[in-house]
């Protein structure tokens, strides 16, 4: 019997929120953004995105005016693969993430298709979590694990 072992790259999905705590205050260096930072270096790392999550974090950097934002957006989007999501992964997500946006649905089902980790404080993500539909980690799960 041939045992499988775990995939080398792990893949995750940065949700918007990620990006704003890591850049709101660029003097102060924190958790989260030191998160960022492994997670941009580590080779082992993948990170996903779909088109509406990218415009989100474009839109946040602008409002902020910082030089660090658009530092680590530059970096994010140079590594991340931004998918186009299948009709059939929405349909299954738009079931169990309890809120009308339609973003919040396309990062889960982005997740689910990409077969990757999504890291956000956001709780409308909790029943698609409780559910095992996808991976959800707040950010000081993913903090304390990479």
């Amino acid at each position: 019997m041939t045992r499988r072992s775990s995939p080398i790259t792990k893949t995750f999905l940065l949700d918007n929120h990620v990006f704003i705590s890591a850049v709101k205050d660029p003097r102060k260096s924190t958790e989260t953004l030191r998160l960022i930072l492994r997670l941009i270096e580590d080779p082992q790392v993948k990170l996903v995105a779909n088109e509406l999550l990218v415009e989100e974090m474009l839109r946040y950097m602008e409002l902020l005016k910082s030089e660090i934002a658009a530092t680590i957006l530059a970096a994010l989007l140079s590594k991340m693969k931004i998918m186009l999501v299948q009709e059939k992964y929405r349909k299954i997500c738009k079931a169990y993430v309890n809120t009308p946006d339609k973003a919040d649905i396309l990062h889960a089902a982005t997740c689910l298709q990409a077969d990757a980790t999504m890291i956000t404080n956001d709780h409308h993500f909790d029943n698609i979590r409780d559910e095992a539909i996808i991976t959800v980690w707040s950010i000081s799960e993913a903090i304390s694990k990479i």
